[in-house]
């Protein structure tokens, strides 16, 4: 376990003042140290949102992706269950498994054609049949599926997801996560990720917060719509990394589109009093979701360097809508829409980033619309802490171990 390059004594002190907390010192959105810390401290332990269950709705429909530099293939199983393992061939370490498709039996690595099942074990090695007997197969890891939602998790020994977020149960029920379904069901082309050149942090706080909505975005049909000074906080678990605030419309059914409202109207089942409230939930590390009185938008991220992300987007809708005749043409209009609102979101991104670089990049205050990233910033450094603890007790083992008498 790597120890921080960044004193965490300097991280703390973005909390140390209550009344006055700060984000985080500009090596923390820059440094390849740091990240190489952070990716053992956060990423290879905590739990990671990879994509939708219905993208793999039928046994050996498999998806894959990567996790903190660790290739892995989602795959429903026989039994209907979803499977994350690896996807590094147990020969010579080639991807058995590219993009996103059907195992209808097996997966055969491409290389020498050693075969594993829709569980990963070994079932096939040409000319040397006798080594399916070792019992080799692709190492699996934490699957959890919350809602429709599919999170991994590369430590095996990670509390179980759902408990952690039974605080978030009462927000998302009237919206029945798990029977909406993604656009990507009806658009045969459409583009589930997206690289990024900025530090993932850089993401999570700006969209973890909306001090920038009515400012960045005012000139947007939906943030016309939406007053921003209605800003209500809900759940604030900092020891969990759940938070969750919503915003009252200015008219009812307000959504991210062309028009500022739903043409589709809303999620069935939701009140009239539902319908003219915006419900925005964050999950550290890599999770966003927008609860919208027609839809849902679902962004789950995670870091690819250390000034770099990949970011898995999802916009879900009832199946009702999705099934319109005109949806297809209404939403080509609405993506367009959805596009210049992110650009907005994408060109900020790219220039805190460049300013984060400069000699003179601040360590600025967190406003008060940015409570989240306080409790982000908590979360965070419990588990800097943590891994600081683990590091040091390794090092004190290795230091009883190497002065012990032969």
């Amino acid at each position: 376990m790597p120890r921080s390059p960044i004193p965490l004594q300097e991280l703390e002190a973005s909390l140390d003042d209550p009344g006055n907390p700060a984000f985080f010192p500009p090596a923390a959105y820059t440094s390849p140290a740091f990240h190489a810390f952070e990716l053992d401290a956060v990423w290879r332990r905590e739990w990671v949102l990879v994509g939708r269950a219905e993208e793999i709705p039928e046994p050996g429909d498999f998806f894959t992706i990567e996790v903190a530099g660790e290739p892995l293939v989602v795959v429903r199983d026989d039994d209907g269950a979803v499977t994350a393992m690896s996807s590094v061939c147990r020969h010579r370490g080639m991807l058995v498994a590219e993009g996103r498709g059907r195992c209808e039996r097996v997966f055969v690595c491409p290389y020498h054609e050693w075969a594993y099942d829709r569980r990963g074990r070994l079932v096939g090695v040409p000319q040397a049949p006798e080594l399916t007997r070792r019992g080799m197969a692709l190492p699996t890891v934490r699957a959890e599926v919350w809602h429709g939602f599919v999170f991994v998790n590369l430590d095996p020994d990670a509390a179980p997801l759902a408990p952690r977020l039974a605080s978030l149960e009462p927000i998302v029920a009237p919206y029945r996560l798990e029977e909406l379904r993604g656009e990507f069901t009806v658009d045969p082309g459409y583009r589930f990720e997206f690289d990024h050149d900025w530090n993932w942090k850089v993401y999570a706080e700006g969209q973890n917060e909306c001090y920038h909505c009515d400012k960045l975005h005012g000139d947007t049909p939906v943030m016309r719509a939406t007053d921003c000074n209605s800003i209500a906080w809900g759940v604030m678990e900092p020891e969990r990394g759940v938070f969750h605030f919503e915003l009252r419309n200015r008219d009812v059914d307000v959504t991210l589109n062309h028009l500022g409202r739903s043409p589709w109207g809303p999620i069935p089942g939701l009140t009239e009093a539902q319908r003219w409230i915006t419900h925005t939930i964050a999950i550290a590390p890599g999770v966003l979701l927008v609860l919208m009185p027609d839809s849902v938008i679902a962004l789950g991220y995670r870091p690819t360097g250390p000034t770099s992300m990949r970011v898995k987007r999802h916009r879900l809708y009832p199946a009702e809508t999705l099934a319109r005749p005109d949806f297809a043409a209404v939403h080509r209009e609405e993506s367009v829409a959805v596009r210049t609102f992110v650009g907005q979101d994408e060109h900020a991104f790219a220039l805190v980033q460049a300013g984060l670089r400069s000699r003179f990049a601040p360590r600025g205050p967190i406003a008060p619309r940015e409570q989240v990233l306080i409790g982000m910033n908590r979360w965070l450094l419990d588990r800097y802490r943590a891994a600081e603890a683990e590091a040091e007790a390794e090092a004190g083992a290795a230091t009883g171990a190497a002065a012990a008498p032969a």
